[in-house]
């Protein structure tokens, strides 16, 4: 296959003044990737359909009975066909998986899984394959490793000078909103050895190598040598981190994750969109014009109109979730704020002593002073104090109280929500000295909104998860602390939005 650059105007064919409609949906038309055919150690991944290929996108499988079938590209808007996937569903509760993602440059260098517990998967509304896990360090219950093999055609030089370029797309695309930022938003996009490791590492964004600042953001990578050393390398120039080599060449490798045991075989959950891979580096104008034609072909960059960040421990980060239905991204949807990004700053563990001596580097550098809607910060933490600690519920509070000041003194377009504390079976019963410091601290977080200028989202008033009997019940408390998948959806996330749209319109 011959994939080729054209000249730069053809990529703006599309899209059209006014959108298509395509098997009943509303499709905005969409124009074919352009981009520079990789040699034979190459390969070409993509969810947009490719100029000169003709290879189906990927090939699913239904989970229910490991039935199969190939998934193209739409006519119309050129995305991967996510609606004949989900029709493809024997029940509405049925799960997609991706099997093989094609290798579009023509190689036969396909990504592949044949363990369906570790099969990628596809979401309604998604133009992306989803892999990686939940979280980073794969301990939770949860926690499905969900990756790619890359085969061994597949040959990466690590020695010397520029052997390999890889540009991706993993954040928030054309129909993929609200995206959820992990806490520990860099990634291991692929590990290329299990004995000796090296890792394509990135951040998806701008602020601290980690923020985003638009929707949209199409990253771009290359190997090599600079002024700092060797790494990895955006387009803007930042350098990321790579093991040090102990080989020549290494074949093969993983895209999302590897459940090879290695320092950096672990990546947070990533929607995949684009990722491709060159055996020699690409002159800066090839990449140049690559990214031009990603652009044409995802969406232009813009900015987003509204920010919303979870803060908090494991309870917010979603330790006992599916990889695709934690608060954050579940609340999300369901926020009236349109054009909205969302970051998961939960982090295991954390104390609120740590929300605030952290939120400079965290909190503080998400606000944006220029976006057009409100920097909305949602806080939800005190457990692990109440549960390390006694009669610390006074100390919580005033670091709230702190953390609150300091976020709203940012800017006025701050709104902060504070959530109230569950119980968990570690406090003991509802008269216990524990549970009785959970409950001070709750009047305390509702007694102090309207001084402090926060909104109560009040998961403790609830009456089945606020319960401290309801702690037993392990559909919706599998460890005693941590909520469920079917706990956030029917209880947690609810009143998060509601408290959220109340903040939002205060």
């Amino acid at each position: 296959m011959s994939v080729l650059l054209s000249p730069l105007q053809k990529l703006f064919d599309g899209p059209l003044a006014s959108p298509l409609v395509q098997g009943g949906a509303t499709e905005t038309h969409g124009v074919d990737l352009i981009l520079p055919a990789p040699g034979a150690g190459g390969a070409i991944f993509s969810t947009n359909a490719i100029s000169g290929s003709a290879l189906a996108c990927c090939r699913i499988v239904r989970a229910s009975d490991s039935a199969e079938m190939d998934i193209g590209y739409r006519t119309i808007s050129r995305k991967i066909d996510i609606a004949t996937a989900m029709a493809f569903k024997a029940s509405p509760s049925d799960i997609i998986l991706v099997k093989t993602w094609y290798d579009q440059s023509g190689n036969g260098n396909h990504a592949t899984q044949t363990t369906q517990a570790n099969m990628p998967r596809l979401l309604a509304g998604r133009n992306a394959i989803i892999a990686g896990t939940r979280r980073a360090d794969n301990t939770a219950p949860n926690a499905i490793p969900r990756y790619f093999n890359i085969p061994a055609g597949v040959a990466f030089d690590r020695l010397g000078n520029t052997k390999l370029a890889v540009f991706a797309s993993s954040v928030s695309l054309q129909g993929m909103t609200p995206y959820e930022f992990p806490n520990n938003a860099q990634s291991d996009a692929m590990l290329l050895s299990s004995a000796t490791a090296m890792s394509i590492r990135w951040y998806p964004g701008a602020v601290n190598d980690k923020v985003p600042a638009a929707k949209d953001v199409l990253e771009f990578y290359g190997m090599g040598t600079g002024a700092s050393g060797s790494g990895i390398y955006r387009t803007t120039g930042a350098k990321s981190t790579i093991t040090a080599p102990t080989t020549l060449a290494i074949a093969g490798g993983y895209l999302g994750f590897s459940s090879v045991a290695s320092a950096w075989n672990k990546a947070a959950r990533q929607d995949y969109a684009l990722f491709a891979i060159y055996p020699s580096q690409l002159s800066d104008t090839q990449i140049t014009d690559a990214r031009t034609a990603a652009i044409a072909a995802f969406g232009i960059p813009t900015a987003f109109d509204n920010h919303l960040v979870f803060v908090g421990d494991s309870i917010t980060e979603g330790v006992y979730t599916d990889d695709c239905k934690t608060m954050p991204r579940l609340a999300s949807a369901l926020v009236s704020a349109s054009n909205k990004c969302v970051w998961n700053l939960g982090i295991a563990g954390q104390l609120m002593s740590g929300v605030v001596t952290g939120r400079a580097a965290h909190e503080a550098t998400l606000y944006s002073g220029s976006i057009t809607g409100k920097n909305m910060f949602h806080l939800w933490a005190g457990t692990n104090d109440i549960n390390a600690g006694s009669g610390v519920a006074a100390a919580v509070m005033a670091n709230i109280q702190t953390w609150v000041a300091a976020q709203k003194a940012l800017g006025s377009s701050v709104r902060c929500v504070v959530g109230t504390c569950l119980p968990r079976t570690a406090f003991g019963s509802a008269g216990s000295a524990k549970d009785l410091d959970r409950q001070d601290l709750n009047t305390q977080i509702r007694s102090n909104a309207s001084v402090n200028g926060y909104t109560v989202a009040d998961y403790a008033a609830d009456p089945v998860l606020g319960l401290v009997a309801t702690t037993a019940d392990t559909s919706l408390y599998p460890d005693g602390t941590h909520l469920s998948a079917s706990a956030y959806e029917t209880y947690a996330v609810p009143i998060c939005a509601a408290a959220i749209n109340a903040a939002l319109a205060s």
